[in-house]
């Protein structure tokens, strides 16, 4: 997608994201990826810390926001009016000055629907500054953007807080949906976030689902959406959108 050095690339995939119920995707998360030559692959939870930390994580986000708009508006182009496009959003990014206008702007030049772009911000945005940056995610959700809780329950947790943050989607971080394969399903909190997501007003997607059996479990206590390699690993743009077209009934 970007080229930065000489030897490195930045560049998307993208991980289905499965509609429970329908058993079919409804949309996708962009995931940043990093090749070295030198090094090889270099995992996110690596990259994107140094990025932020030597303020490079700006122009890095700015080129997977355009990565992620100009493959919806490839997603738009087969007839795919109906799926969304997740992008994990950095706390420096949010509190920008310009940020929620240069993303619109955006939004506006690539002539796609607002309705189908995701902003997913973990929990540790609420530690501090949450006035601001829930106001900067009120402002974006008026206009039309899902707003997502990422890797819920591992971060700074409140139910409190949770009530009153602009959200439209709560994210069970993989580490819960693993318990389901560890110690009897009815002993996990899976259910009991799920339930409580859904009081709050939100729908449910589950991170990490790896076997059939966590995607049944979820399926019988009416979690909305799910991701993990069970359902698909990350892809690239071109296999992403082959993956809609081999879907049944396609």
């Amino acid at each position: 997608m970007a080229e930065g050095k000489e030897t490195d690339r930045l560049f998307l995939q993208f991980q289905p994201i499965l509609d429970v119920e329908s058993n079919r995707i409804s949309g996708f998360e962009a995931l940043a990826r990093l090749r070295s030559r030198k090094l090889g692959m270099i995992s996110p939870n690596e990259f994107i810390p140094i990025a932020e930390r030597k303020k490079l994580i700006i122009p890095i986000g700015d080129l997977i926001i355009d990565g992620a708009l100009r493959f919806l508006t490839k997603l738009r182009e087969t007839g795919r009016t109906d799926l969304t496009v997740s992008i994990n959003i950095s706390t420096i990014q949010l509190l920008k000055p310009d940020f929620e206008k240069k993303l619109l702007a955006l939004v506006r030049n690539f002539k796609v629907d607002p309705q189908n772009i995701e902003i997913e911000v973990t929990e540790s945005v609420f530690a501090a500054n949450l006035e601001d940056i829930n106001e900067i995610l009120g402002d974006l959700k008026a206009s039309g953007i899902s707003i997502a809780i990422d890797d819920f329950g591992t971060g700074y947790s409140s139910l409190a807080r949770e009530i009153e943050i602009n959200a439209s989607c709560l994210k069970i971080d993989k580490y819960f949906i693993d318990k389901l394969l560890e110690i009897e399903p009815q002993n996990t909190l899976v259910s009991d976030i799920m339930s409580m997501g859904h009081k709050l007003g939100y729908y449910i997607v589950a991170e990490g689902v790896e076997h059939g059996s966590q995607l049944e479990y979820l399926k019988t206590n009416g979690c909305d959406k799910a991701q993990g390699y069970f359902i698909s690993k990350p892809l690239d743009e071109d296999k992403a959108i082959d993956s809609l077209m081999r879907e049944p009934g396609r």
